[in-house]
This record gives structure tokens, C-alpha cells and sequence, in this order.
């Protein structure tokens, strides 16, 4: 812009001075070829001015080109390090998974559940009785006594848990115990008593083992042999009571019962495989729920002797209450 005001001023001059000094034909024709140089001037400066502009815009061009890149990068390693972040996340969510996996509890192996009934309870079932020293003794609370030693005795043991059909003096019928027994799916159920003589058998002492009597074999049993399951442990208990100084009793030591009673029902009532039915209502109710059932006559509180070396004192009942429990776990182990 200055060049052209520049040019302008200068050939307003030389047409003044051409204009003095000479003819108007020459001053025109020096004017003329002023005019020409002049604009060729012109024109090459502004043909300069173009290429200077071209050159600048063509340099601002690449410095934009350059700092876009650059900010390009920038915007780049920016994500590239958000991208790195979510997968370092991505990793952190996948190793705590992980971990959590590791860190979980396997599931534990089922327990073999020992339903445990004291036998008789509630104020209308004693079961039997004697005064000893002036004090009355019920077969119910030492029954009681014993169910819950052995109860403690039995947890004492590994993937063994023990349930009580009765509380200290609750009444139950004997179906009702049999039907809670299943109802918590108990493996064994095993009922505890002390016995009495019957009235032609005034010296019976020691222990026995009531089972069923049949070799039925329901479905639903868990065992490969209700009977074989029920006599093992019988024999195995008898064998730990023996040790105790508790004889077998009196009346069933024999080579056939080895201390085992077993009975058939009197109104020949028989199991769906035609096999004669049991006498007792836990061995038979056991047998039909395929449940391996098994009743423990400790000693004869009929018997002063029985009373005195077994049952008089807590520590007594529990001698035999962990003895129980030794034979049972050794015969479902």
C-alpha cells in the first residue's frame, strides 16, 4: 500500500516537470512511458506483495499444520493414557475376580446328621421309676441326661452334627419322633434308655440293643442295609458299653443275640415285602422311613447294683454317653 501512494506522488511530479519543460507531445510521451515503467513497477510489486502474502499464508499454514499435529499428539498420548487406565482397570476388576474366585469357601460337604431321643418325657411318660435313698428317680431324666452328654460327645467329631427330638421335659409322641427325625434328615436315628425288669426277672442287669427284626429294604433308605447298618452299630455300642464293666445282659447273652433284641410285632402286621413287622413303634416307623433306627437299654434301674455302678451320679451317665458315641461313630466310619 505505501509503494503504490509512493508511485502515485512521483508521477504527479514528473508530469509538472515534464509539463515545463517541454512540448505536450514529448511531456505525453514521456508521461506515457513513466505511466508504463511505473505500473510494470507496480505490477512487480504487487506481484512480490502476492507471493511475500502466499509465502506468509503457506508458513502460518504449517506452523497451524505443525501445532495441529502437535496438538494431535497431544490428543493422542491424552486417550492412549485414558485407554490405559481402563485397561488398567479392566486388569484390576478381572484379578479381583479372580481373587474373590480363590479366596471363596468351598462349599463344605454335607454333615451326617444323628437324630438322638431321649427316651420317654413330659409329665404323663416317666418311663420307669425307683427311690434310692430317699429320692425319686425318673427313667426320663436319665435319659435326658444321657442324650445330651452323647449330643456333645458326637459334635466333638468332624462333619458330625447331632439333633434332640425333646427338650428336657417335653412329651412326644413316638411317631412324632421318628416323623422329626426324617422331617430334619437325619442319617441314624438313636433312641436312649435305661430298662426294667419285668416281674419274673427280679436280678436282669447290664445293657442291650433293640433293632428291627426285618431285613426290609425301602427305597428311600440312604444305606446299602437297613438291617446290616442297624446291627453294626449295635454290636459296636454293646462292645464299648462291655468296656465300662456294663455286661451284656443277663438274659440276652447268647451266641445268637450277642446282647441284640429284636422282636416281632403280636397282630401280624408285616412290611410291604411280606416280612414280619416290628413290636416297637421306633424300630417300625424307622424301617418304613428307611431310616436306620436303633434303641439302647444302658442298664436296669431296677437293679440297685446297675443303679449304684451306672446311674447314680452325672459322671456316671456320661461315661456312658461317651461310650455310646464311640461306638456309633465307629460303626458309620
Amino acid at each position: 500500500m505505501k509503494n503504490r501512494i509512493f508511485s502515485y506522488i512521483l508521477i504527479l511530479t514528473l508530469l509538472i516537470v515534464t509539463a515545463g519543460c517541454g512540448s505536450k507531445k514529448q511531456a505525453e510521451l514521456n508521461t506515457q512511458n513513466v505511466v508504463e515503467t511505473t505500473a510494470a513497477d507496480i505490477a512487480l510489486t504487487e506481484k512480490q506483495t502476492e507471493t511475500e502474502s502466499i509465502k506468509e499464508t503457506e508458513t502460518e499454514s504449517e506452523n497451524m499444520t505443525e501445532e495441529s499435529s502437535e496438538e494431535n499428539v497431544d490428543t493422542q498420548e491424552e486417550v492412549d493414557e485414558d485407554s490405559t487406565v481402563e485397561d488398567s482397570d479392566d486388569t484390576y476388576y478381572e484379578e479381583y475376580e479372580e481373587e474373590s474366585r480363590n479366596d471363596e469357601t468351598p462349599g463344605e460337604s454335607r454333615p451326617i446328621i444323628i437324630c438322638i431321643d431321649p427316651g420317654h418325657g413330659g409329665d404323663n411318660d416317666e418311663g420307669t421309676k425307683e427311690t434310692y435313698d430317699g429320692k425319686l428317680v425318673m427313667e426320663k431324666d436319665l435319659n435326658y441326661r444321657i442324650a445330651t452328654s452323647l449330643k456333645s460327645y458326637l459334635e466333638q467329631y468332624d462333619g458330625i452334627k447331632v439333633i434332640l427330638t425333646r427338650n428336657e421335659n417335653q412329651g412326644l409322641g413316638l411317631i412324632q419322633r421318628i416323623d422329626y427325625a426324617v422331617a430334619n434328615e437325619a442319617d441314624y436315628f438313636i433312641s436312649v434308655h435305661v430298662n426294667s425288669r419285668s416281674i419274673d426277672e427280679v436280678n436282669s442287669h447290664g445293657c442291650m440293643v433293640l433293632m428291627s427284626c426285618s431285613r426290609y429294604q425301602p427305597a428311600n433308605t440312604k444305606v446299602g442295609s437297613l438291617y446290616d447298618t442297624e446291627r453294626g452299630m449295635a454290636l459296636s455300642v454293646i462292645s464299648k458299653l462291655n468296656r465300662l464293666g456294663l455286661p451284656i445282659a443277663n438274659d440276652w447273652n447268647t451266641e445268637n443275640t450277642q446282647g441284640i433284641l429284636q422282636r416281632v410285632n403280636t397282630v401280624g402286621a408285616t412290611y410291604p415285602d411280606g416280612s414280619q413287622a416290628d413290636y416297637y413303634t421306633l424300630l417300625y416307623c424307622g424301617t418304613e422311613a428307611g431310616l436306620p433306627t436303633i434303641i439302647i437299654e444302658h442298664a436296669f434301674l431296677s437293679n440297685e447294683n446297675d443303679y449304684r455302678n451306672f446311674l447314680c451320679t452325672n459322671d456316671k451317665l456320661d461315661a456312658l454317653a461317651k461310650a455310646d458315641a464311640e461306638g456309633i461313630i465307629e460303626s458309620i466310619r
